[in-house]
This record gives structure tokens, sequence and C-alpha cells, in this order.
């Protein structure tokens, strides 16, 4: 199966340090195609293409479109007054910012600590593959058309790389088509966004031990987590902090139901997504 162009990277990287030489940045660019997520992107597009997939509301998808790597715009790559250089997530937001993956705030500013919502999280990882299929008809009930986040979550959704809540629930009725919900605007977790990126890139490995003191085998996101780790995506905190004691082995704790902020998942999608790699 041939790939589509968009996924080369490569053919860019000669144009991007070849405008960016003249900026004093400490970092380097090294995009390149992410092979796994170009193949289960061209995969699912072929079967919706030549047979359609059902969704919630009854419908069938039209298929994603061709897919068109990101916009490079080095002469354009803001830095942020609460990200100075020296930041431990730096280097990585500059890289998403460069390659117009993410940007920040209305003021300006990036918030690096702030926890990233499911909304946002959409967004980023819709960018970051890319993504730039039809979004489709309506599938959540609190994502209608129109919402901030509507193409991206669609676009995953659509892949099943996310899915959502069963309505019924407190404070989400169901309505006449009996949508789910995705709390788009909901703090996503430290175990949600490794189930997303590994989902994603199509990460299948079995655990071969584990992984973190506090995910026994059986946990949820127990394989997510221990896929991302391998690749050193993810690390974790020491054991032996408050209410984390080390156990035999001295495994780290991974906290996946902790929320995860905006400059850690930064560094994860960059790692993932695009190799950036720092000096």
């Amino acid at each position: 199966m041939q790939l589509p162009v968009s996924y080369d990277y490569r053919v860019q990287m000669g144009r991007v340090r070849r405008e960016i030489g003249e900026h004093a940045m400490f970092f380097k660019f090294n995009f390149k195609a992410n092979i796994k997520a170009a193949v289960l992107a061209v995969a699912v597009a072929s079967a919706l293409v030549m047979g359609g997939v059902a969704f919630a509301d009854g419908g069938k998808g039209s298929g994603p479109a061709k897919q068109d790597q990101p916009k490079f715009m080095p002469s354009e790559c803001k830095e942020f007054p609460d990200v100075p250089q020296g930041s431990p997530y730096y280097s990585y937001i500059q890289c998403l910012v460069c390659a117009n993956v993410i940007s920040g705030y209305p003021d300006g500013t990036f918030g690096p600590n702030n926890p990233i919502t499911r909304g946002q999280l959409s967004k980023l990882i819709s960018n970051a593959i890319p993504l730039n299929n039809n979004p489709g008809s309506r599938l959540f009930q609190d994502v209608p058309l129109g919402h901030t986040f509507y193409d991206y979550i669609q676009r995953l959704a659509q892949l099943n790389i996310i899915s959502g809540y069963d309505c019924g629930g407190p404070g989400e009725p169901c309505g006449p088509e009996h949508y789910k919900y995705f709390r788009p605007a909901a703090n996503a977790t430290r175990g949600q966004i490794a189930k997303i990126i590994s989902a994603s890139q199509g990460f299948s490995e079995n655990p071969s031990s584990q992984t973190f003191e506090d995910m026994p085998e059986g946990s949820p996101f127990y394989a997510e987590a221990y896929r991302l780790a391998i690749r050193g995506t993810i690390s974790g905190y020491p054991c032996g902090g408050p209410g984390e004691p080390c156990g035999d082995g001295n495994l780290k704790y991974f906290r996946p139901n902790a929320n995860a902020t905006r400059g850690q998942v930064s560094k994860m999608v960059a790692l993932t997504y695009m190799s950036c790699e720092t000096n």
C-alpha cells in the first residue's frame, strides 16, 4: 500500500532547516513519518470509502479525505511569556507551534501548567496526526454542530480513537437519538491520554510485566501505559512520595486518574507524532 505523500515529513525537513537557520533556537526539528499511524489512517479510510461504516446516528461515513501535513511556518513560531527558554517543555511546545499543531490562549500565554480538557486534547491529537476527513454527522449529545471542537472530536470518533459515555447518567439525559456524551470540557486524565495516543498509533504490544506500581495487571489503561512507556513517551513519578510507597521492585507511579497539564501533553504529542529532538 502506497502511503500518502502527506506523511512524508522528511520532504519538508530540508525547507524547514533552511528557513529556520537564522533563528536562534536551541532545539531542532526532525519530523519523520510515523508509518503505523499512516497505515492505520489509510486502511480505515479505504474501508470507509469502499463500504461505509455505520455510526451512532444510523448514517454512514464518507471516509477520511486525503490528509495534509501540518503547515510549517517557522517565521511565525511565536514564543510564550509563560514558557521561557529553559522551561522543561519549551522545546516540545515550540516544535508543535512551529508545525502549526498547537497554539495558546488569546491573551498570548500558553498555560503549560493548566490541565488539558478532552476537547483540547482532541484538537491537539487530530492536528498532530494530522486528520482532515469530513467530520460527518453528529455523534455526541454535548458536541453539537458548531461546537468549538466539533470537527476534531468527530474525526477521531470516526476512526474509533475516542468514544464517549452512554447517556442516561446524572445530568446527561438521553435525547431522541440516544447519542453518547463526550464531556469536552472535562479534564483529560493521564490514563485516558495514554489510551488515545496508543489507539491513534495502532500500538498493540502485550505487556510483558507490570510497569507502574499503581497499575497492576488488569487495571484500566494497563496495556496502553505499558506501550507508551516502552517507547519513552511517558515515564512516571519515583516511588517514596506521600501515599506512594515503594514496593519490592521500586516501580514508579503513573497516577492514571490524575489530570495532565498542557505542558506534559505537549511533550507526549511531540515525541509521538512529530519526533521532535532537543539539543
